[in-house]
């Protein structure tokens, strides 16, 4: 039997199919089709229609489309099948989205204030996932400490330490009981017990109280014996004899932890800075005391001095440095600093030529990950040696889809040879690019527009060509708009 599903996926690719065909593709036989619809831009006209199917399983690939605008969004945030609006945040694309979702859409998913046929997930399980994704901004954090709803409000309250001090008193004296409650709790932290570590069950509660609770001078002896020494280290109730004991302890994880505080004096900074590991001595020398809770944080947040160091790059803390500490760190000799500074989106252009010109490759590439203005062959450079975030620079508009190296198909990597098999302006052999042993390059070298029409014809009409190559050759631009509706026809997909 012959598999048609990579005709329809190479349709809904094709840059130059027209509404009119694209609209055929929203019919129930042309599903294999949607998956598609998340992964390129789309004409207003087209997606004005998906959205107004009765289909959930068409406004769900829609909603996961990372290019959509502020207004499409919030209707499909207000869609009766919750998974449609959660599709919005959670997925490969959607949440690598260019552009973060606008408060209103946030808003929007948080309050819920119309009604959910058929749902499938708690109002809980949705803003979970919106969390987990990173898909929360900043700004709306910030805007939640004074929303008129007090259920956004309560949501404030877990993050009472980030917010400034009128936001603070605010919901420290709030009208409503349960935000009040919880703002007071998260003002007073909570004492561990020895009850709570015997009930703890999963490591990661007992790790999480260590780092979190105030821990009593007995509880702390048993975590230290325990092996919880690292999350003790960045536990911000510590007395000053436990940080300092901290600050000796055999793990240099462990110091490097204690390198990072923001509540260190010069004394414990200088005997840091003095430590035999050379990680821990950049950590503790490159930021003086007194230090900034939301600088430190900042430095915090790119030093990968041990390769357990988490590397999330992409945050919204609502801690964030002025901008002009920003602009003072990408002078700085020290390359910490310059990486802290290249995770500001809103350097100025003198700023950023400077960073993407930086002798430090990891200043370059975090350059490139967050700021928006940051050069195009900063964009190519960095995807060639950031594998894991590949697919968050090709969505960008400025990525280099023209014009790449040609050497690029000779790459090890099949991920690499794809951009140059996938370059309308390639003009190296594309022959070998269709014979290339990755299926994926293989697609992008049918759907190159320099392949002669006649091989894109020939694929098109062999039933025992590979796949990939017949899904590429219906998405390839030499295709008219007459022989895609005649594909269609084919395929028996109805007008």
């Amino acid at each position: 039997m012959i598999d048609n599903e990579p005709l329809l996926r190479g349709i809904a690719a094709n840059p130059g199919a027209p509404t009119a065909v694209l609209l055929r593709l929203l019919a129930s036989e042309a599903k294999a089709a949607w998956p598609v619809f998340t992964q390129r831009r789309l004409p207003d006209e087209f997606v004005e229609a998906a959205l107004r199917s009765p289909d959930a399983g068409v406004r769900r690939a829609i909603a996961g489309n990372p290019w959509l605008s502020d207004e499409q969004c919030l209707r499909l945030a207000g869609d009766p099948n919750d998974l449609v609006a959660v599709r919005l945040f959670s997925g490969k694309y959607a949440e690598r989205r260019p552009r973060p979702l606008s408060d209103a859409v946030l808003e929007r998913i948080h309050l819920a204030t119309f009604e959910r046929t058929a749902p499938h997930l708690t109002l809980n399980e949705i803003v979970g996932e919106l969390d987990r994704c990173g898909a929360i901004t900043a700004t709306f954090r910030r805007r939640t400490a004074s929303h008129p709803s007090p259920q956004l409000r309560l949501q404030a309250s877990y993050f009472l330490d980030a917010l400034d001090e009128e936001q603070r008193a605010a919901l420290l004296d709030d009208p409503d009981p349960e935000v009040r409650a919880a703002a007071r709790r998260y003002r007073a932290p909570m004492a561990l017990t020895a009850e709570d570590l015997a009930h703890a069950g999963a490591d990661r509660n007992r790790a999480y109280w260590y780092a979190t609770r105030l821990v009593p001078p007995e509880l702390f002896e048993a975590g230290l014996a325990d092996g919880y020494a690292y999350n003790l280290a960045g536990n911000p109730h510590l007395t000053r004899e436990e940080i300092h004991r901290l600050a000796a302890h055999p793990d240099p994880h462990v110091r490097h932890r204690v390198a990072e505080r923001d509540d260190l004096t010069p004394e414990l900074i200088a005997l840091l800075a003095a430590d035999p590991d050379p990680g821990v001595r950049r950590r503790a020398e490159v930021e003086p005391a007194p230090r900034r809770r939301a600088e430190t944080l900042a430095v915090n947040w790119v030093d990968y001095s041990y390769p357990s160091a988490n590397r999330w790059i992409f945050r919204n803390s609502l801690d964030r440095p002025a901008l002009d500490w920003y602009h003072a760190c990408a002078r700085s000799p020290h390359p910490l600093l310059r990486r802290a500074a290249a995770t500001c989106p809103e350097l100025d252009a003198p700023t950023v030529e400077l960073l993407a010109a930086d002798p430090d490759p990891e200043v370059r590439q975090l350059l490139a990950l967050c700021h928006p203005d940051a050069p195009p062959a900063l964009l190519l450079e960095t995807y060639l040696a950031v594998p894991e975030h590949r697919l968050r620079l090709r969505l960008r508009d400025t990525f280099p889809s023209r014009g790449v190296p040609a050497e690029l198909a000779r790459h090890d990597d099949p991920e690499v040879r794809e951009l140059a098999a996938a370059d309308p302006e390639f003009d190296g052999d594309l022959a070998a690019l269709l014979a290339d042993p990755d299926p994926s390059v293989r697609r992008a070298a049918a759907a190159n527009p320099r392949t002669p029409v006649g091989t894109v014809a020939a694929l098109l009409a062999d039933p025992d060509a590979a796949p990939e190559l017949r899904e590429g050759a219906a998405a390839s631009a030499h295709l008219t708009e007459r022989q895609m509706g005649e594909l269609l026809d084919r395929l028996e997909i109805p007008r």
